[in-house]
C-alpha cells in the first residue's frame, strides 16, 4: 500500500481540516482555564486524526460499490482495487482504537465524544445519504463535534 492510498483512504485533506477545529477549541476552551496543557494538546490531535481517520475509512468501506461508478470517487483505494475492505477495516479498527484510547486518557466524555461521532458518521450518516434528505441533519452532527470534542478535552479529567 502507497502513502497516496492511504491518504485517499482517510481523506487527508478532510482529517487536517477536522483536526484543525478541534485544535483550535482546544485553545480556546485551555485559554478559559488559563493553562495550556501542551501534552493534551498533541494527544487531541493524534486522536483526533486517528478517529476521523478511521471514520472516514469506514464511510469508504461501506460506500466502496458506489464509488465505483462516480468519477471523482472511483480512484479511491477500495473501489480502484489498490485495498481490499479487510485492509482498510483492520486499519479503520485500529486507527479509531488507538484514537478512542488517547481522547479517552484526556477525559472519559471527549472519549464517548469520539466513538459517537465515529458511529454517527460512518453507520448513520454514510448509509442515510442515499436514503432520505435527513441525512443532512444527522451529518452535520459528527460535523459540530470536533469542535465539541476540542473544547471538552481541554477541561482536563472529570
Amino acid at each position: 500500500m502507497k502513502w497516496s492510498d492511504f491518504s485517499k483512504l482517510i481523506k487527508l485533506r478532510l482529517t487536517f481540516l477536522v483536526v484543525f477545529s478541534a485544535s483550535i477549541s482546544f485553545l480556546i476552551g485551555s485559554r478559559a482555564n488559563g493553562h495550556i496543557d501542551w501534552i493534551n494538546w498533541v494527544k487531541l490531535i493524534v486522536g483526533g486524526f486517528l478517529v476521523t481517520s478511521a471514520a472516514n475509512a469506514f464511510n469508504e468501506i461501506i460506500e466502496k460499490d458506489l464509488d465505483k461508478l462516480m468519477k471523482r470517487t472511483m480512484d479511491r483505494p477500495i473501489p480502484s482495487g489498490k485495498m481490499n475492505t479487510g485492509q482498510a477495516l483492520v486499519l479503520g479498527l485500529g486507527m479509531g482504537m488507538a484514537g478512542t484510547y488517547l481522547l479517552g486518557s484526556l477525559n472519559l466524555l471527549t472519549g464517548l465524544l469520539s466513538v459517537f461521532s465515529i458511529l454517527l458518521y460512518a453507520f448513520a450518516y454514510t448509509p442515510l445519504k442515499r436514503k432520505s434528505p435527513i441525512a443532512v441533519f444527522v451529518g452535520a452532527i459528527p460535523g459540530a463535534l470536533p469542535p465539541l470534542i476540542g473544547y471538552v478535552a481541554a477541561h482536563g479529567k472529570n
